[in-house]
């Protein structure tokens, strides 16, 4: 299959948030230290021929890419268990900072959804593409893009294990506090490997007494402690 363009997901993706109105208020407040409560709601894969054919030949023992310490996607960083991630909050920028992999993410803010340029990604973690913010009344939006120029895997986690990502996936993370807890809603739009967007929902709890420890990980050791997804969450 070619993947040429992400500029028809990008249109639609434009065309969606261009109906939403956006409210000026005060940026609300998302900062402090963060820890998975539950995943909400993973969504129901509707695949497509070629996401149906990658996840069948996934294979776990040699595609997941945590098995050289690079996270599969933001959707599989989330979703980790007891690894906390940290957010901060600047007038020009926004920094999540994860335990898991010793992720540091800093995200340009923008005025709106309008002409995005996104900065270059991480090159040493090319699972995780480039990223723009803005504010949407008491909501943070992040905008994601080049997420690399051959399909990979979204998600390695029991249940979910083997769905797939294209070149052409855009995502849109929504962020806003909820009754105390941090409320995260991940779309993805990527029309090769599904027909309707993937859509991922997460509940985070403050802990403003805990801190982001060094994880560490050793590509030895990584492929020694992976659990098998059939059996147990990687």
């Amino acid at each position: 299959m070619q993947f040429k363009s992400g500029n028809v997901v990008s249109t639609l993706l434009l065309a969606i948030l261009a109906s939403v109105p956006c409210v000026a208020l005060a940026a609300p407040d998302l900062s402090g230290v963060w820890i998975l409560y539950r995943a909400e709601d993973f969504g129901e894969p509707h695949l497509t021929a070629a996401g149906e054919q990658f996840r069948e030949n996934y294979d776990f023992g040699k595609d997941d890419p945590a098995l050289s310490c690079i996270p599969a996607s933001w959707t599989r960083v989330f979703s980790n268990p007891n690894t906390p991630f940290e957010i901060q909050q600047y007038d020009t920028k926004i920094t999540l900072r994860h335990e898991l992999f010793d992720i540091a993410r800093e995200v340009p803010l923008i005025g709106d959804f309008d002409g995005v340029q996104h900065v270059p990604g991480n090159p040493a973690l090319p699972t995780l593409g480039s990223s723009v913010a803005w504010y949407d009344g008491a909501a943070l939006l992040v905008h994601t893009t080049d997420y690399g120029d051959e399909p990979r895997v979204l998600s390695t986690i029991r249940g979910w294990a083997g769905l797939p990502q294209s070149p052409l996936l855009i995502t849109l993370e929504r962020y806003e506090v909820i009754d105390g807890k941090l409320s995260l809603k991940i779309t993805h739009f990527d029309p090769a490997m599904y027909t309707e967007p993937l859509i991922v929902r997460y509940l985070f709890d403050a802990e403003p007494d805990f801190s982001v420890e060094v994880y560490g990980c050793e590509p030895e050791a990584a492929e020694v402690l992976t659990i098998d997804p059939d059996n147990g969450v990687d």
